[in-house]
């Protein structure tokens, strides 16, 4: 009797535990459709920001902007988006260990490297391998304002305007597609990569020729923009990074329902089989008896 005690209670303790992977499987589900609805709606900003400036580009805007300088890099930032919270698979992991690499290849080049961090999960990851980190945010959580991450990409523009440093990166989860997303590291600072290709995506030649007439010029336009660009850029990484961890943990939580489902289901046929054992010896010690009063 006792080893099937054992087992019914084993077996309620995962029933209950399933019970709490299942919730937090909806809840992070409902989380990421909520952040995936914020990447779509700021897309199309984005996109008409970077034609914007292809179009002003194509109008012979040539600017010379402190964004755009690129020198040589005596002091790096590295920027590490992590999650406040786990239970999220091996998201945090991958993207620490990334960082880590970075960093060590960083100094390996002779460049002195700052470390900014975001998230409790890479501060704790850090500090354990005694990283001396420059500055550490918690406050972002999962729903990450444009005016909190504006804040920060000012400093980070002042200081590279500045020359206080001379290129930052950024690690953060990259989001592709449901099914698709993997952990990147690339530099914001400086900008490059910001006009569009003048051919098609669909193959249909070369993009008609856009005549606006600019007011200011196009040079003052683009010494505007770059920096709306930068932030937005931030922005969208801070987003995909959100949808990122929510998707994490949605998938493991839903891994941890399945393997709690097939852990009842072989505790209840150890269950019966222990009770049918114990049935069966109780018949036999009942039988034993009525044959010794015979």
């Amino acid at each position: 009797m006792a080893q099937a005690k054992v087992l019914l209670k084993r077996k309620k303790s995962v029933q209950n535990t399933k019970k709490i992977t299942r919730t937090m499987e909806m809840v992070s589900t409902a989380k990421y459709k909520q952040s995936f609805q914020r990447i779509h709606a700021s897309a199309p900003y984005q996109e008409k920001l970077r034609e914007m400036m292809s179009d002003l580009a194509s109008a012979g805007a040539e600017v010379s902007h402190p964004l755009l300088e690129s020198r040589p890099a005596r002091k790096s930032l590295v920027l590490v988006l992590t999650s406040n919270r786990g239970l999220c698979g091996g998201y945090n992991t991958n993207l620490n260990i990334l960082a880590r690499k970075l960093l060590l290849e960083e100094r390996a080049a002779g460049t002195e490297v700052e470390l900014h961090v975001v998230g409790k999960k890479g501060n704790s990851f850090f500090r354990a391998r005694q990283e001396r980190i420059t500055a550490q945010y918690d406050h972002f959580g999962d729903q990450a304002g444009f005016a909190e991450v504006n804040e920060l990409a000012e400093e980070f523009i002042r200081r590279y305007s500045s020359g206080e440093i001379d290129r930052v990166t950024i690690v953060y989860q990259k989001f592709v597609s449901a099914g698709r997303q993997a952990p990147a590291a690339e530099t914001l600072l400086p900008l490059g990569g910001i006009v569009l290709d003048q051919e098609d995506a669909a193959t249909d030649g070369p993009k008609a020729a856009k005549n606006y007439l600019y007011s200011p010029d196009p040079d003052s336009l683009m010494r505007e923009l770059l920096p709306a660009y930068f932030k937005t850029t931030l922005y969208n990484d801070f987003l995909q990074a959100v949808v990122g961890e929510h998707l994490a943990r949605m998938v493991a939580m839903k891994n941890a329902t399945d393997a709690a489902n097939k852990l009842i289901k072989s505790l209840t046929q150890l269950y019966n089989r222990a009770r049918q054992s114990q049935i069966t010896n109780e018949i036999a010690e009942l039988m034993g008896g009525v044959e010794a009063l015979k």
